[in-house]
């Protein structure tokens, strides 16, 4: 049976509403989620291996959860000590795209009355890396001084990789809170726009093409829907450089009988639809 005009319309209008926009990448960066920790040992400790630091690995010693019933967080009511008893390291691998320019930012202090007074952090972002010092001489438990860092870095792939460092071999190093990654640009190149060509023949009979462009390299999806709103074939489906792009379409391939077809791409947070019809 045809669809009627109304539904067609409410499916073109439904592929091309925007996108969500991307979530925090990190996980837990504030520390909050966890164990439950009583009021009488507000000092958790979280050994290599162990799964209680929600989000993220402890990569090699050990480090420890400290509630605000020890010291006053950066922000909530929970924070890192990165030298439990020696220096550990924490780290957590989340999504980036390709050529993406980030900063990482995060809340720096230390153990207050501890030897030595310089606390020192290592700390990396895929291939970037820098050493942090924290004097603790003004700090005390009830004020900690926390200072807020910085770190700009460059995605290399799909998946970046942040790990916090103790260099202290101490049980007294640095502390950490409130870890956020913001996107600052996507690495674009010049004259490159999003766009979606139409269907090239249309009408199209066996095999035509598509092309596509990406204003910045990253993930994106082409996908060819009938007017039922069904998915009848995947096109593409992956991280692209910027600029343009070429893809095979043949409707012998995915059963395309005659009639009208919706070819969508979904990239940088927005969809764009060409319809296109198939003769036999």
């Amino acid at each position: 049976m045809r669809p009627s005009l109304a539904a067609l319309a409410a499916l073109i209008a439904l592929l091309a509403a925007p996108a969500s926009a991307d979530a925090e990448p990190v996980s837990n960066g504030d520390f909050e989620t966890g164990p439950a920790i009583p009021l009488a040992n507000p000092v958790y400790p979280v050994p290599a291996g162990n799964g209680a630091l929600t989000g993220w690995s402890v990569a090699s010693g050990a480090v420890s959860i400290v509630t605000d019933n020890y010291w006053v967080p950066g922000s909530g009511a929970r924070s890192i000590a990165l030298s439990g008893g020696g220096p550990g390291a924490i780290e957590q691998s989340f999504a980036t795209t390709a050529g993406a320019s980030c900063r990482l930012t995060f809340w720096l202090s230390g153990e207050p009355f501890s030897s030595p007074t310089l606390k020192h952090l290592l700390v990396t972002a895929g291939s970037a890396s820098r050493d942090y010092t924290f004097d603790v001489t003004p700090a005390w438990h009830w004020d900690m001084h926390w200072q807020r860092q910085s770190l700009d870095f460059t995605a290399a792939s799909g998946t970046t990789t942040l790990r916090f460092a103790s260099l202290d071999a101490t049980a007294w190093g640095p502390a950490v809170d409130d870890v956020r990654v913001e996107l600052l640009s996507l690495g674009v190149v010049p004259g490159a726009r999003l766009s979606l060509a139409p269907v090239a023949p249309d009408p199209l009979r066996g095999r035509g093409r598509l092309e596509f462009s990406l204003a910045s390299a990253g993930p994106a999806r082409v996908t060819v829907y009938d007017v039922l709103g069904r998915e009848r074939a995947r096109l593409a489906d992956g991280t692209f450089a910027a600029g343009p792009h070429t893809l095979e379409l043949d409707g012998g391939a995915w059963g395309a009988g005659p009639g009208l077809y919706l070819a969508v791409l979904e990239a940088a947070g927005s969809r764009l639809v060409r319809r296109f019809t198939v003769l036999r």
